[in-house]
């Protein structure tokens, strides 16, 4: 079969994943966030408004789509509930949603212990952690002591994982000074949480089996970028899970033989939030001005985002890891009133040249090397087919393409839902 696209972002997060899902959405039976949670937001602008989505399927503005928040997540119910409501006030039907029973729950200790644990370390070592309570739940996850959304659904089991957990947790929460929480005080934040979502805790196997070999178009949608994967990425400068395919097979539910299409996401520049290594990152008044231009901001926090030329090392790196079977390349209308543009192609380590992604301590001290090629300097916003970007542009975007190592499919020319090229 041939209806599985998986969604996968091709450098450090905010690469417009989200926008891209919700064009592909709406032809779309089915939509899973595989991975992550709250620490991260998708912007999608659509006939209904502006939103910043940070733990609901970008596919929950289509009626006729089945959003499930999957496995391989960790949910904060209070940001499902806001969330929920703020789309719902916009007139958008919000009953296609369901939680998969394993995924894990952000409990109130797991956002207090992550803002602890990054304010304890010094500033050189800080991950830049947005205090979601994401690695904290991951790590109860790991260990085998977390709370699932299934435990909601039986108040007994539910009593007893948290007289098991608990006492560690409160032990690492006076380590910190910090207040220590009851039972009865979780019991009563999660009853309300069932009350709210209990019906849409399900077991999610059969749904997408089912919905798979019934040939249905399902998208697999992940958060933040490679170079911010546990494994693969900028460690210890990471998130807590894996954003890649890989990722996408084990948080959806679906072999890997299953997924048909890969789709790598890359800005036609790169950005940054958080803490590690960012090779092409740019201090003055260019990085400036794509920050300025590109709204560079980031859709859960607000934080500036770090911001740099385009790191082709690094998305060769990503398409070999993720498998790219295409590419969306993302804000090409923020270079309009660029007169030069850079691109890395290797850098330069201890006197030496390579042509590829080394791990997190080599690239603190790596040298971006770049090419240079002209701007177009005209308006691309406007653009709905390859032939009517200037040539510039056409051939900035051929040699990113080149780089990356997979076919461009889609190039979108502004936030807007119809502002895209489908090649």
């Amino acid at each position: 079969m041939n209806n599985v696209t998986s969604i996968v972002g091709a450098q450090w997060g905010d690469e417009g994943k989200g926008r891209i899902v919700d064009y592909l959405a709406v032809n779309s039976d089915m939509v899973i966030r595989y991975q992550g949670g709250d620490n991260a937001g998708h912007t999608v602008i659509n006939d209904k408004g502006k939103f910043a989505l940070h733990i609901i399927p970008s596919g929950i503005f289509n009626p006729d789509t089945i959003n499930i928040v999957g496995a391989g997540t960790v949910v904060n119910f209070e940001t499902m509930a806001s969330e929920l409501d703020s789309i719902a006030a916009k007139g958008v039907q919000v009953q296609n949603l369901f939680i998969d029973k394993r995924a894990h729950i952000i409990m109130p200790y797991h956002c207090m212990l992550d803002g602890a644990e990054e304010n304890s370390k010094s500033k050189n070592w800080q991950i830049g952690t947005t205090k979601r309570g994401i690695g904290p739940c991951y790590s109860d996850k790991a260990a085998r002591s977390g709370i699932r959304a299934v435990d909601l659904l039986d108040p007994e089991r539910l009593e007893k994982r948290l007289l098991m957990a608990l006492p560690r947790k409160n032990r690492e929460l006076a380590y910190y000074g910090l207040p220590e929480v009851t039972v009865e005080e979780m019991l009563a934040l999660c009853g309300k949480w069932t009350e709210r979502f209990g019906d849409k805790i399900i077991d999610t196997v059969p749904v997408v089996r089912q919905a798979y070999e019934d040939g249905k178009k399902i998208l697999l949608e992940g958060q933040l970028g490679i170079m911010r994967d546990l494994d693969w990425g900028i460690y210890p400068y990471t998130t807590s899970s894996s954003p890649t395919s890989g990722g996408a097979t084990v948080g959806a539910g679906l072999a890997p033989s299953r997924i048909s299409e890969v789709i790598g996401v890359a800005k036609v520049y790169s950005t940054s939030v958080g803490g590690g290594p960012y090779m092409t990152e740019l201090f003055d008044e260019t990085g400036e001005k794509l920050r300025a231009i590109g709204n560079e901001f980031g859709a859960t926090t607000g934080r500036p985002r770090r911001t740099g030329w385009f790191d082709g090392v690094a998305a060769d790196y990503s398409c070999w890891i993720n498998g790219f079977t295409g590419v969306a390349l993302t804000k090409l209308d923020i270079l309009d009133s660029f007169e030069k543009l850079k691109v890395c192609v290797a850098y330069r380590v201890n006197g030496e040249i390579i042509k590829y992604l080394p791990e997190t301590a080599l690239q603190e001290i790596a040298e971006p090397i770049y090419e240079e090629y002209d701007g177009w300097m005209s308006d691309t916003s406007k653009a709905r087919k390859w032939e009517d970007l200037p040539e510039n542009a056409q051939v900035y975007c051929k040699r990113l393409a080149e780089l990356i190592g997979a076919p461009i499919k889609y190039i979108s020319v502004g936030p807007e839902r119809d502002q895209i090229i489908i090649m």
